[in-house]
């Protein structure tokens, strides 16, 4: 149940905050937005568990370290993970949500739109 990934996407890049990069070994981290397979399988992965799903959908997105590719395929995401500090897991999570939602101000418009028909 591997994720593939998709090299033709753009990688948006972030910057680990200089303190936590010293700590953690960690400069940069790149993620992609994932597709609508892509997340039926971390919902597979996650069997039901919301803490899993956010964790799966996070690795999903990620696919650079400093520069390196990251896989599911070689294994080399969920070592990362496992091994990746906690405040770095968090981060990337954070990043993987601010890159998959709508901006506060179209969700708002979003949201004001709505219109109620009586069939």
């Amino acid at each position: 149940m591997d994720i593939p990934q998709k090299k033709s996407r753009p990688v948006s890049l972030y910057d680990v905050p200089p303190r936590l990069a010293e700590a953690c070994g960690v400069k940069e981290v790149g993620l992609v937005q994932i597709t609508a397979d892509e997340e039926k399988l971390c919902f597979k992965r996650a069997k039901g568990d919301h803490a899993a799903t956010a964790m799966e959908l996070a690795k999903a997105a990620l696919v650079e370290v400093d520069g390196k590719t990251l896989s599911s395929h070689d294994g080399s995401i969920d070592t990362f993970w496992k091994d990746c500090d906690p405040r770095l897991r968090q981060l990337v999570i954070t990043a993987y949500v601010e890159l998959h939602a709508a901006p506060e101000e179209e969700q708002d418009a979003f949201l004001k739109s709505r219109r109620t028909r009586v069939a």
